[in-house]
């Protein structure tokens, strides 16, 4: 509890980050109650019919959307094996049980919406994943991007690294969600969730590994 009384910025930002976590999560859980009772959303097939105008090279978005896939499952898993070789195992552990959180939760909502991808889609997702909300790619993209940019943020790296990570993965994530609305792979509200979904888990994580938390455990500790 010293290192947090002698970094209360970070504290009080941590605090900040659980609220907009909650926030998120609660802003997830609202509109797929409305998906699973079939609302429509006025600008759904409007942005979904717009974005499905730039597939003038399918090619170049369907290796956009492949950059959140296999590319993305190595990233976590590095960042995670950075954390054990650095001492924070508990934060590796947290990591690693976030991750199949978020991905067993997205599964889960698959199955409760039960929200069929966009009839002129021309990129299913994950073989055998006939439902499209939420948008696994985002939520996935955002949440293990996310989670090192915070981890880099907290760290004594250079400003221009940290804040070259962060722009990096909102361009990112803006990519692969224009990138599986382009491919008719999932509507705007499926990558909306997507970002609600992230956000949450970002928030979680931001909140558990502030200082003097259980997952808070500097190099130096061993």
């Amino acid at each position: 509890m010293a290192e947090a009384a002698r970094q209360p910025g970070r504290s009080e930002s941590a605090g900040w980050w659980l609220a907009i976590g909650l926030l998120s999560l609660a802003g997830l859980a609202v509109l797929t109650v409305a998906i699973a009772d079939k609302v429509s959303f006025p600008f759904d097939r409007p942005l979904l019919s717009y974005f499905h105008t730039w597939d003038g090279d399918p090619d170049i978005w369907k290796a956009m959307s492949e950059t959140a896939n296999i590319p993305l499952i190595l990233i976590g898993l590095g960042f995670v094996a950075w954390l054990f070789v650095t001492k924070r195992r508990r934060e590796a552990v947290l990591v690693l049980v976030m991750l199949a959180v978020v991905t067993a939760g997205s599964e889960a909502i698959k199955q409760f919406t039960l929200r069929l991808r966009p009839e002129a889609g021309t990129a299913a997702g994950i073989p055998g994943v006939i439902y499209s909300y939420p948008s696994g790619h985002v939520l996935e993209a955002l949440t293990i991007l996310g989670f090192i940019a915070v981890r880099l943020w907290r760290s004594a790296v250079s400003l221009v690294l940290r804040v070259g990570v962060a722009m990096a993965t909102v361009v990112e994530v803006v990519l692969v969600g224009i990138a599986r609305m382009a491919l008719g792979a999932h509507y705007p509200t499926d990558v909306l969730a997507g970002v609600l979904g992230a956000f949450g888990a970002l928030g979680l994580y931001a909140w558990f590994t502030r200082p003097g938390a259980w997952a808070d455990k500097p190099r130096e500790a061993g």
